[in-house]
């Protein structure tokens, strides 16, 4: 057994002083009928036993806790009867699949999307390496659900698909992965050559409306998004297909206006609303590497705008002047750096403030699964649906994903109780809306 080994900063970031379970998590619903779990935990012992990262036990800092950061225990093996877990039988009775199902199988009463929020909203146990693979065995039409859940200094989203295309049967095809890892950046930098000043907005900005009253409390929604839509909307703007990130931004600024009211009334008006979302730091060699790789670009998201289409012009926008090309990523990287030169007080410090609402209190995750086909024990992967983390009071993080032509959306609300559904409605039809023709100009009236 190793010695126990110090996290990195970007690892300690996610250890931060910001009082939220810091879990990450990713769904995979099948067709058919759920494997055996014994059996589950024998292909999780046979593609995951030999991962060192799956054996590292997260310790809390020594004192003084106010100057040490959390180590990593690395463990000689971890107990697959431990870690996988059977929905319907779980002792804890905090994984329970049965309840009302709605027809489509993601309604807010929905007994699975319930059981995602618990997934999400609760840290995991502690004194075990912090991840654990759920059986759901019913998650409505026929379908079942393996459930993939970790803290975020651990692994990051790409480590989740990592992982789970791991245990799944599929060889990814061609072309599968969407997103803004090393090699898309490079791509974008030699298309677009011009010399562009390192940065992004670093200054607070407005906050999403907290009235006096009930407390912030987290919530959970996740809907299936259709297909065409999404795909006349990345068509809306004239010249190339806007990305999924671009579309993901600019619907959540329409429905962040839907949800909350009018935005020169929110707090911090009239500067930006920021939204943020996460770069994939690996190169190309170290494309299955697990862990925590990624950066983020934070930039401001249209909300004052009124028509779906010019936001989305406005996103294209401010991912060409403080996106990944123009160093946004590497801006936030070198200063999670430099705090981590200074001390784990500096990296907290950093956290506390990189979550607070008025500093950015949207986040937004795209993504496309590697193109297969997958399946499990020849059970086709039906969609992937994504689990955000929760995030700090006053803050929303929304994802979709794209698992061949199966688009699912999510959003996790940490404001209002019960704001999620309303949120993830109002995505799907901003998507709607990008998605609609442009209305012909009026013509002048003739002579």
């Amino acid at each position: 057994m190793e010695r126990n080994i110090a996290l990195s900063p970007v690892e300690e970031v996610h250890c931060g002083a910001r009082g939220v379970p810091e879990t990450v998590g990713m769904a995979a619903l099948f067709t058919g009928g759920p494997p055996d779990p014994d059996g589950l935990r024998a292909r999780v012992e046979e593609r995951w036993g030999g991962l060192p990262r799956l054996r590292r036990v997260l310790l809390r800092p020594a004192a003084p806790a106010r100057l040490r950061g959390h180590r990593w225990l690395p463990l000689d093996r971890f107990d697959t009867r431990r870690h996988v877990v059977d929905a319907d039988a779980d002792a804890g009775g905090e994984a329970v699949s049965t309840g009302r199902t709605g027809s489509d199988g993601s309604t807010g009463s929905d007994g699975f999307t319930a059981l995602l929020g618990r997934l999400v909203t609760r840290p995991l146990p502690a004194g075990l390496p912090p991840w654990r693979l759920t059986l759901v065995p019913r998650a409505g039409r026929g379908r079942f659900a393996v459930v993939l859940t970790a803290h975020h200094a651990l692994l990051d989203g790409r480590s989740l698909e990592i992982l789970l295309s791991r245990l799944f049967d599929g060889t990814p095809g061609r072309g599968g992965r969407t997103g803004g890892g090393v090699e898309a950046v490079r791509a974008l930098r030699a298309a677009h050559p011009e010399p562009g000043r390192p940065g992004m907005p670093l200054g607070p900005g407005r906050a999403l409306p907290l009235p006096a009253g009930p407390r912030p409390l987290p919530d959970l929604a996740w809907t299936e998004v259709d297909a065409d839509a999404v795909r006349a909307a990345r068509r809306a703007l004239p010249g190339p297909g806007a990305t999924l990130n671009e579309v993901l931004l600019a619907a959540a600024a329409g429905a962040l206006r839907a949800v909350h009211g009018d935005p020169d009334r929110w707090p911090g008006a009239p500067r930006p609303l920021y939204g943020s979302f996460p770069v994939d730091l690996r190169t190309p060699e170290e494309d299955r590497m697990l862990g925590t790789a990624v950066s983020a670009v934070r930039v401001p998201l249209p909300v004052t705008v009124a028509d779906p289409r010019e936001r989305l012009a406005a996103c294209r926008g401010a991912l060409t002047a403080f996106g990944p090309v123009r160093g946004g990523a590497d801006t936030v990287r070198r200063a999670v750096g430099a705090a981590g030169r200074l001390g784990p007080w500096a990296v907290r410090l950093l956290a506390a403030l990189s979550c607070s609402p008025g500093f950015c209190p949207v986040t937004c995750l795209a993504f496309g699964w590697p193109r297969g086909p997958w399946s499990l024990d020849g059970r086709p992967l039906e969609r992937i649906v994504p689990l955000p983390p929760v995030l700090a009071p006053g803050t929303v993080c929304l994802a979709l994903t794209d698992c061949a032509g199966a688009y699912t959306l999510s959003a996790v609300t940490h404001t209002l109780p019960g704001r999620a559904r309303p949120l993830a409605d109002a995505l799907v039809r901003e998507l709607a809306c990008l998605a609609r023709p442009s209305e012909p100009a009026l013509r002048a009236p003739g002579r």
